[in-house]
């Protein structure tokens, strides 16, 4: 008995903690370049039951050959990992002129205040006081890009090649090449906040590329990429692992009955 509680228990904690990335995701249906996540569980490491002794599979007719059976069960449940479902949101058209989605695959560079650099998908872009252009949380896009005084138009190609009019040119002038990073695998970047990831030994290295080479996605200038979260999905799943929850509250609350009488027979 004292072992089903210790299931149940391992099994609240994992229900509590995949309702907590589900309310997550639901919250971030409308964040730009906000990735889903998804709960992967596992069972606990099987305890072994000696069982009774049967017949043997091979034995012969006649003879009384037995083998010992044994049963496992498992200790509880527990996550195994927390997994990023890296495929692309829906894209939408804003009309502003420094909002970028990536058509495919590639995320933007951003510098952050440590010098290090992050990779995100979100390409609502803006420009700070002094016209260097940097991402939704302040941080710079890298490699550097400044918008000069007076510009009247800003134009950035399928490639990432950024253009401007100044003072209402007839003419456009290049001022920068946007480029796109790229991993072996995009699901083992590590959350670092602010809808932001950084490489790790299981993404593996960045890869530097123009947009549109190399598999690399295409640039989409006056639009974003928004969540793929499907929200009606999300509150299926909600049900499911609430009824799953209210399930281990009643198995540890007939675990608690069943000890309770227990207690009382010996009394």
């Amino acid at each position: 008995m004292i072992s089903q509680l210790h299931m149940a228990k391992s099994a609240m904690f994992a229900f509590q903690r995949k309702l907590q990335v589900i309310t997550n995701n639901i919250a971030n249906a409308q964040t730009v370049g906000y990735k889903r996540r998804g709960v992967e569980m596992e069972s606990l490491f099987p305890l072994i039951l000696e069982g009774v002794l049967t017949e043997s599979d091979e034995a012969i007719p006649g003879n009384q050959n037995s083998r010992r059976r044994y049963v496992e069960y498992g200790q509880g449940v527990r996550i195994a990992e927390i997994r990023k479902n890296m495929e692309k949101g829906s894209i939408e058209i804003t009309n502003q002129p420094l909002d970028m989605a990536i058509d495919g695959q590639g995320f933007f560079q951003f510098r952050q205040a440590d010098g290090s650099l992050a990779y995100g998908r979100a390409g609502n872009f803006h420009t700070d006081s002094e016209g260097n252009v940097v991402g939704p949380n302040g941080h710079f896009l890298e490699p550097s890009l400044r918008i000069p005084n007076n510009t009247t138009e800003v134009i950035i190609n399928e490639e990432g090649k950024v253009f401007v009019q100044v003072n209402n040119e007839t003419t456009p002038r290049e001022i920068g090449q946007l480029l796109l990073a790229n991993f072996s695998n995009p699901g083992g970047l590590v959350d670092v906040g602010q809808n932001l990831y950084r490489e790790s030994a299981a993404s593996g290295e960045a890869r530097y590329e123009t947009p549109g080479t190399d598999s690399m996605g295409l640039i989409r200038q006056r639009a974003l990429e928004f969540s793929n979260v499907n929200v009606i999905e999300e509150m299926m799943n909600m049900v499911l692992t609430q009824r799953a929850f209210e399930i281990t509250v009643k198995a540890i609350g007939s675990g608690d009955a069943m000890l309770k009488s227990g207690s009382d027979l010996g009394k």
